[in-house]
């Protein structure tokens, strides 16, 4: 009974044993189990620091549109709403100021020299104006006519600041073969009108005087003069010969006839008439100016050429 009772308790300790290991061996997995199971835990609260920071990351809610700040919160003023600048102050020394006296200006703005300016050289009129290449090519086109020809200094009259040329050439011969009684000085301008004057009209009308004779010179009167007009009654103007633009021709020469003076042609009607009737009248064709006998009382002895600029291209021929 004893031994049974024995047996039994071993063999009950061992069924304990078993169902100890058995429920040592579950009790991991029931615990797992419950783990899955079991909700997750929640998470720890931050601390204010932290959830103000992401805050500050989140975009901002969008607020009303404000009206502008004062300027005295640093924002910038439209234009128009600017204040007018304030009226400078009155210096310190305002009474010692108003006391120095004032210097009225001597003109408004222009400079006024201590004595009149007097040109260096003689004065050129507009109408006289010549450039660089216009001068150039008249002085070329003389070298074609075959004028001998040479250039001067510039003329003036130390008396009268009128009178003068800016660019004369000094002439001795008009045409080959054609020389002037004197050196003429005048414009470059003025000598060449005559040039083709004497090879266009003078040299070939010759030909047709008794003999055919060869113009061979001329006769000169005034070329260059500081004077006034004559002849009109307005001496207190100046003559075209004042600024070179004139010659006076008192008569023509000839190879194998007797010199040919210009004179009043009176009642006489021959060939020495025709010529000279001829040449003074084609002489308007080249100069602006001519006049001769018959014009006036000044000019019954030689014919005055000259190239005096007008309006309109009026010209005056008597």
């Amino acid at each position: 009974m004893r031994r049974l009772t024995a047996a039994a308790a071993l063999a009950g300790l061992a069924a304990l044993g078993g169902a100890a290991s058995v429920v040592m061996g579950v009790a991991p997995v029931v615990a797992q189990a419950d783990d899955a199971k079991a909700p997750a835990p929640a998470p720890k609260s931050r601390p204010a620091q932290a959830d103000a920071g992401a805050a500050d990351t989140a975009p901002p809610p969008r607020r009303p549109a404000e009206s502008p700040r004062p300027a005295a919160q640093g924002h910038l003023i439209p234009p128009e709403e600017m204040p007018p600048p304030a009226a400078p102050a009155a210096k310190a020394d305002a009474k010692s100021t108003a006391a120095e006296p004032t210097v009225p200006p001597a003109s408004s703005g222009t400079l006024i020299p201590p004595e009149p300016i007097v040109p260096a050289g003689p004065p050129v009129p507009e109408t006289l104006r010549e450039t660089d290449f216009a001068h150039a090519a008249c002085r070329l086109e003389l070298r074609r006519l075959g004028v001998e020809y040479r250039e001067i200094p510039a003329l003036s009259d130390p008396g009268q600041r009128d009178c003068g040329i800016a660019r004369p050439v000094e002439v001795t011969a008009i045409l080959p073969g054609v020389t002037l009684d004197q050196p003429a000085p005048m414009r470059c301008e003025t000598a060449r009108a005559l040039a083709h004057w004497m090879a266009e009209v003078v040299v070939p009308a010759a030909g047709r005087l008794p003999g055919a004779p060869r113009v061979t010179g001329l006769s000169l009167g005034t070329t260059y003069q500081c004077r006034g007009v004559v002849g009109n009654g307005t001496p207190q103007n100046l003559s075209e010969h004042a600024t070179g633009n004139a010659i006076d021709i008192a008569g023509f020469r000839f190879d194998t006839a007797p010199p040919m003076p210009i004179t009043p042609p009176g009642d006489r009607g021959d060939l020495a008439v025709a010529f000279q009737n001829a040449v003074q009248g084609a002489a308007c064709l080249y100069f602006t100016t001519v006049l001769g006998p018959g014009s006036n009382a000044a000019h019954e002895d030689h014919l005055h050429l000259d190239v005096k600029a007008r309006r309109g291209g009026f010209r005056l021929c008597q």
